[in-house]
């Protein structure tokens, strides 16, 4: 019933629900503001995040806006009269041949637009307006048919994330003066001098790299890059049990924690949890090499873990604007305070047309700092380094190894990065041995490793707020889970 309703009101959203003057729209606003981009494409970055195609009545100008923002964003080029013609040649739109006069008179009158934010209030007020009469028409066919308790439950969540969508549509302004900026700096500071801590945002767990960042800070966004196999997945998924936990116990610097997985699937997450929890081998775990003892703390386990508040969305291959929609959705439901996704370069931008890696890579990370501001709490993201490390006899990752970096370095306020010299050296000290000079090698590998074994250096190589520096952590491979170093 839920779907359906969704269904009904996304199909119908835009189309007339009553007599064509009775629907509320602008068309002379849409051409406004349409012609005035179109003479200043600044007014489209002032506008952007907050207007979108669907937002337009008349279907040519939804076509005319979304070709804007290809124009823009996916080529990086100039959005004029010729430039949009030439995007929508061969579509319905230019099917008369009318399409480039219709355009031009949108050009020539932008003199008269006016103030383009304003015009956008009018644009997306006339929206919402459409969407909640199409809402209402909806509920009223259905809670008319409706007699079950669960069908009536359903339909109550469909409307509730219709109307969180409809207000998150709005645009609302989130300037403060700076009164109110003041007092929050304040309460702030007085809460990290209460708590004796130090840590003013989410506690990661390990205690130097909270010491050094102050905790996750909120509308951060929070980039850990690695080469595989180096611990990312681990590491991320010990820092959201950690939030969690603390948040269980009713401690602060806590929250909520939503995942998106989109290599793992939850289940092989969850083992991981479970496997961390009555510390044991995570393999073991999975081919059943356990015994009556295991079980029996397995399961006191399970029982402490299904409480915990920890929201997985395993779906693979999100595209940024998915990964939005349920973000906000996990907001509302569960008022998640972070967000953690696994991995970036596992993501799609929805951009069309002729585009390249990085720039669908800028597009997502802008994205992901986009969803930071917008829901006030941090986003971690995994992030894969480029084979460039392997060729250098120092392996430590450096911010330019970020794989098909785009803006990455430029969107992130923290960049963490993961290096684990015993992988390396386990490798080497397990060489063949052909020569002399192999031997010896190999025997110098081996010393070393037994001295670094488990060391991870976790390099906090960009931090926007503060100083930058190495934390050290130990690495457990057998239950997958990273401690302090120093044993807090």
């Amino acid at each position: 019933m839920a779907g359906e309703a969704l269904r009904v009101l996304g199909k119908g959203s835009n189309a007339p629900l009553a007599p064509v003057e009775k629907v509320p729209h602008s068309s002379q606003a849409e051409m406004a503001l349409l012609g005035a981009i179109m003479v200043n494409n600044r007014f489209y970055d002032e506008l952007e995040g907050t207007l979108k195609a669907e937002h337009f009545y008349v279907p040519l100008h939804a076509a005319v806006f979304e070709a804007i923002e290809e124009v823009i964003n996916g080529r990086g080029g100039e959005a004029n009269p010729i430039t949009i013609s030439q995007r929508l040649q061969g579509t319905q739109f230019d099917a008369d041949k009318g399409l480039f006069p219709h355009l031009s008179g949108m050009f020539e009158n932008a003199t008269l637009a006016g103030d383009a934010k304003s015009l956008a209030e009018v644009i997306i007020t006339s929206f919402r307006q459409r969407q909640l009469m199409g809402l209402a028409e909806s509920v009223h066919t259905q809670v008319r048919a409706t007699s079950r308790p669960e069908d009536v439950e359903a339909m109550l969540e469909a409307v509730a994330g219709e109307v969180f969508r409809l207000t998150e549509l709005g645009g609302k302004s989130t300037a403060r003066d700076m009164r109110q900026n003041l007092i929050e700096v304040i309460r702030m500071a007085d809460a990290a001098k209460r708590g004796g801590t130090g840590i003013t945002g989410i506690a990661s767990g390990f205690v130097d790299l909270d010491q050094l960042l102050g905790g996750f800070q909120n509308s951060d966004f929070i980039v850990v890059g690695a080469r595989p196999s180096m611990g990312k997945t681990s590491l991320l998924l010990n820092i959201a049990q950690t939030a969690a936990t603390r948040f269980l116990q009713d401690e602060d610097n806590s929250a909520p924690v939503g995942v998106f997985s989109l290599e793992m699937s939850a289940t092989q997450l969850t083992q991981r949890l479970v496997a961390n929890a009555v510390n044991i081998c995570a393999t073991k775990l999975g081919n059943g090499q356990i015994n009556d003892a295991d079980m029996t703390r397995i399961v006191g386990a399970a029982e402490n873990l299904y409480k915990l508040p920890l929201i997985i969305d395993d779906t693979p291959g999100l595209s940024i604007s998915a990964l939005r929609s349920r973000a906000r959705e996990m907001k509302r439901k569960h008022n998640i305070g972070l967000i953690i996704v696994d991995y970036l370069q596992l993501m799609h931008s929805p951009i069309k047309g002729d585009f390249n890696r990085v720039q669908e890579i800028t597009q997502i990370s802008r994205g992901l700092k986009l969803i930071a501001r917008e829901l006030d709490i941090p986003v971690i993201a995994a992030s894969q380094l480029s084979r460039s490390v392997e060729s250098r006899d120092n392996k430590r990752p450096l911010l330019s190894d970020l794989r098909e970096s785009g803006s990455i370095e430029q969107d992130a306020d923290v960049v963490l990065m993961l290096y684990r010299g015993d992988y390396y050296l386990s490798r080497a000290a397990s060489g063949d041995a052909a020569s002399d000079a192999d031997r010896k090698s190999i025997a110098e590998a081996q010393q070393q490793l037994e001295a670094v074994c488990g060391i991870t250096e976790l390099i906090v190589a960009k931090n926007r707020k503060g100083p930058t520096d190495t934390v050290k952590l130990m690495f457990d491979g057998g239950t997958t889970t990273f401690r302090s170093f120093s044993g807090g």
